[in-house]
């Protein structure tokens, strides 16, 4: 067995050879914790057109921000990691976890706000920015608080967030 360490996260992997036969089906179970965050990219056709509308950049910005929204919430959240665990993440947190400039990511917000992805609410005694279940949900459900920050465009699109 081959150890492996992540450089940029000091993580310890292992190699390890699997022998299967060819109609036998493996999946890997992962211990609880950190790596078992569950975010469900929206797959309507109604939220693929909304996603396809996104430039590039910001279409990256919110892939690599959505594994921060709290379950049910979706609060962005630290995980001791990128900010402090269950504390709001700031601006320049999230342009620390989406790899970019802080003037790039405020302005990636902004359109956000503007477009109704983000909406910055108070968490906590702070400013925090949730993630509009149309676009992404970290867990199986929205909380009732959740749905009703994005009542307006959930009504608008005429969709359920809790539905596939």
């Amino acid at each position: 067995m081959r150890q492996y360490i992540d450089p940029d996260t000091g993580e310890i992997f292992y190699e390890e050879q699997l022998l299967r036969r060819p109609d036998e089906i493996v999946k890997i179970f992962r211990p609880a914790g950190r790596s078992s965050k569950f975010v469900k990219i929206k797959a309507s056709q109604k939220a693929k057109r909304r996603l396809r509308k996104l430039s590039l950049a910001e279409a990256g910005f919110l892939l690599k921000i959505a594994p921060y929204a709290s379950e049910g919430t979706n609060l962005l959240e630290g995980d001791n990691e990128r900010g402090r665990k269950g504390v709001p993440l700031t601006m320049k947190d999230l342009a620390r976890i989406a790899d970019c400039s802080y003037s790039q990511a405020r302005r990636i917000v902004k359109v956000f706000i503007e477009q109704r992805i983000l909406r910055r609410v108070e968490a906590y005694g702070r400013t925090a920015f949730a993630i509009n279940p149309l676009y992404s949900l970290n867990g199986k459900a929205a909380e009732t608080s959740l749905l009703q920050l994005f009542r307006q465009e959930i009504t608008e699109a005429g969709e359920d967030p809790n539905s596939e």
